[in-house]
């Protein structure tokens, strides 16, 4: 009953601190960032524990694959418990869109930063408030192909003890499954970009607001 099944890495980036200021331009960037992050917390924490329910989850798809029909008591046991852990994960998932909705509803917080600003600097926020919706955007996607990925693996649970069920029906949803998982993990690495991009762009307000405080 030996199939590999490939794991998603799910590894999604967290943005950089905020940092801190006074009352100036410098400081209400901050704590625009600072209250985002604040709202995304719960999204990081959701990350953590769906990262670590995938990789036991993947093991005991591991242990499943090691048995036979004739161990059905012990096959079922590690399916229920994987089936469980794939609702798990679906649960936190949800709770990490929520948050970021959340954080996304304080982007307004960014426009008070322009007002008053020389053009460089409202430019530099409005690209930096861009990337910032542009990457909760992407995260959507990455959550309709985890969603959809999640719901094949619980599919191949349900097959793996299923008497009826052939190796070559396990196999075709072990492949589906499989490429889930690359579809998640390019998400994933989109996400991740998005997120370096958020990066940069902070650092660049931050620059051209120094720079129009010096001039």
């Amino acid at each position: 009953m030996k199939k590999r099944l490939a794991g998603t890495a799910l590894a999604l980036a967290m943005l950089l601190s905020a940092c801190s200021f006074g009352s100036s331009a410098e400081g209400r960037l901050s704590d625009a960032i600072g209250k985002i992050q604040e709202k995304e917390q719960p999204f990081l924490e959701a990350q953590e524990k769906m990262a670590s329910l995938e990789k036991e989850e993947f093991g005991k798809f591991g242990e499943m694959m090691e048995l036979t029909q004739e161990d059905r008591e012990e096959l079922s046991k590690l399916a229920g418990e994987a089936d469980k852990s794939a609702d798990e994960r679906l649960g936190l998932l949800e709770e990490g869109k929520k948050a970021l909705g959340e954080a996304e509803k304080e982007l307004n917080r960014l426009d008070e930063i322009e007002k008053d600003e020389k053009e460089a600097v409202q430019e530099a926020v409005r690209k930096l408030k861009q990337s910032m919706s542009d990457r909760y955007a992407v995260h959507e996607e990455f959550s309709e192909v985890y969603e959809k990925t999640a719901g094949l693996q619980k599919e191949l649970y349900s097959l793996a003890t299923d008497e009826e069920s052939d190796f070559q029906k396990i196999q075709e949803k072990v492949e589906a499954v499989n490429n889930g998982n690359a579809k998640v993990a390019a998400a994933a690495d989109a996400f991740n970009e998005t997120t370096e991009t958020v990066n940069k762009q902070k650092k660049e307000a931050y620059a051209a607001i120094s720079d129009s405080e010096e001039n």
